[in-house]
């Protein structure tokens, strides 16, 4: 796969809770939001011809459909691994963690489950105060927008 299929792909973590940017996706579930995503960096390693592993870190806002949610406006960063095997099929995974305006951190897990990188899974894993028992999931889809930015959508069972 191409280093600039990658880096676009790179963009899509921080998935968690939250994605979008223009997709016209719908997910059932009882939240849903966007997360905005800027790449800070790409680090792609070419282990054999076709064969990649890159890690990616990028910092990311979670725009909630629901302006009232306490996820609404959390901030954080993100790092995952892209690793793209000789058949093209990329396999993605990362974490998660953003803070709300009262200094509380909610962190989250997601999965690439596509063989592309583009769609996949989630889940909060717990986090500080009002999040330290936040066990949400749900799905998202990765949308690319201008240069570094790339936008999530997502949607869920939030409790």
């Amino acid at each position: 796969m191409r280093l600039e299929t990658l880096l676009k792909k790179g963009i899509v973590l921080g998935a968690g809770i939250v994605f979008c940017g223009g997709s016209t996706i719908s997910f059932a579930g009882k939240c849903a939001g966007t997360n905005i995503n800027n790449l800070v960096s790409w680090e792609p390693s070419e282990i054999s011809k076709g064969t990649t592993l890159a890690i990616m870190r990028i910092t990311s806002v979670t725009v909630g459909d629901d302006p009232s949610a306490t996820y609404h406006l959390i901030s954080g960063e993100c790092i995952g691994q892209f690793l793209t095997t000789p058949d093209g099929k990329t396999v993605a995974s990362g974490s998660c963690a953003r803070r709300d305006k009262d200094g509380d951190v909610l962190n989250e897990e997601w999965v690439a489950t596509d063989g592309t990188g583009n769609k996949g899974t989630w889940k909060n894993v717990g986090g500080t105060g009002k999040f330290s028992n936040a066990r949400n999931s749900g799905q998202f889809e990765f949308s690319q927008l201008q240069g570094k930015m790339g936008a999530v959508r997502w949607a869920g069972n939030c409790q």
